[in-house]
């Protein structure tokens, strides 16, 4: 019986194994399916972007970023505005390795999307999430710009099926 248990668990720990190295290899695009060579320099430069709330990176304000949550900012003020009702203060931002693909087009346009973990200091302590971004940025005088980012929150498998369970009703 007690061999029996132990097969069962030694299975049930393989099985949740490979499902969550199947699951970080769905993240990955597949392999040359995307251009990530062209301009080397400029990929340099936008994968070095790190912090998109640096006024300096936004061509005078003119940025939109839409939040996790569906909320929209037109401008960098108007973010930190959002975070400040929240009664939270941007943190830091971190990109998950091995998640950022950066496709630029023409040499004037990139879109970067990413894994992030993301860090907001609020009264309660640190708040941690991971959201799936995809930003927009463009080149306009020799020099790259954020203009557009947006954010949904990543969920794992066992929270989509905890939100399932509690969201699914029987007929």
């Amino acid at each position: 019986m007690k061999s029996t248990n132990k097969t069962t668990t030694n299975l049930l720990t393989l099985a949740l194994i490979t499902l969550h190295t199947l699951a970080l290899l769905g993240q990955a695009p597949p392999p040359g399916k995307y251009n990530t060579t062209d301009y080397p320099e400029d990929r340099k430069i936008i994968n070095a972007i790190s912090n998109i709330f640096d006024p300096a990176l936004s061509l005078n304000d003119n940025s939109i970023s839409i939040g996790a949550d569906g909320s929209i900012a037109y401008g960098l003020e108007e973010e930190f505005q959002k975070f400040a009702r929240n009664g939270m203060t941007f943190k830091s931002v971190e990109s998950v390795p091995g998640t950022e693909l950066v496709r630029i087009f023409n040499g004037q346009t990139a879109i970067k999307t990413k894994v992030a973990d993301v860090v907001f200091d609020t009264p309660e302590g640190d708040l941690h999430f991971k959201v799936i971004r995809a930003e927009t940025y463009i080149k306009d005088h020799g020099k790259w710009y954020y203009v557009l980012g947006q954010g949904t929150n990543f969920m794992t498998q066992e929270e989509f099926n905890a939100y399932k369970k509690e969201h699914t009703t029987k007929k």
